[in-house]
């Protein structure tokens, strides 16, 4: 399988890794605030796990392919900082070391990669877990249904299971929305995404892409 679609690596010096981010949150606030100049903690992890969540959902797609994962942790994915607009965090492995797994894998690459931040975030950034999990799942979904077509390792996840409200993958794809805010419209010069829950009939039509 072609990795390039997540591994997002870069040539360049490492500004710290994923670990140390979201262990040192004042690493995390300071790069926020220099580049889209959130002020708010919450806004700024939030942002921050929509970037990881495109990064986990990759590593979800090698896992659906080949049935291996990479055998690492949250300490040893490298934060690169990349070119353009906005804040353009880029992630990369230190090493390439993979492994075979059975169904096993999936919760495997959640419980290493994905909750350690989380349960850190919600505790140091005051970002509530279902917002992380929610930035991370629509990317999941995203790709089974978009890149994959094959939702059947969705129901490996079921911490996830609660933001299809009951739909089949596709629909919920197809009629998205979140159950939770991701704090967009704490960003300056953006306002709630078309999918906010707190939107109600209004649309987001001067929002910046982020």
């Amino acid at each position: 399988m072609d990795r390039t679609m997540f591994a997002f690596a870069e040539e360049g010096k490492a500004i710290g890794t994923v670990k140390e981010w979201a262990d040192h949150i004042q690493l995390l606030m300071a790069s926020a605030e220099q580049d889209i100049k959130v002020t708010s903690l919450p806004a700024a992890a939030s942002m921050f796990m929509r970037r990881y969540g495109l990064f986990l959902a990759g590593h979800l797609a090698v896992f659906s392919k080949e049935r291996r994962i990479w055998n690492g942790d949250a300490d040893e994915i490298e934060i690169v900082m990349g070119s353009g607009d906005g804040w353009p965090l880029l992630f990369r492995l230190k090493h390439e070391n993979w492994v075979s797994c059975g169904d096993e894998g999936a919760d495997l690459l959640i419980s290493r990669l994905a909750e350690p931040i989380i349960l850190h975030l919600s505790k140091k950034a005051k970002l509530p877990a279902m917002i992380s999990r929610e930035n991370i799942f629509g990317y999941v979904l995203w790709m089974y249904v978009h890149i994959l077509n094959d939702t059947r390792d969705l129901a490996l996840l079921p911490g996830f299971q609660r933001f299809l409200r009951g739909q089949s993958p596709q629909d919920a794809m197809a009629n998205f929305s979140r159950l939770t805010c991701c704090l967009y419209k704490e960003v300056p010069g953006c306002e709630k995404c078309p999918y906010c829950p707190l939107l109600g009939k209004k649309n987001c039509e001067t929002a910046r892409t982020i």
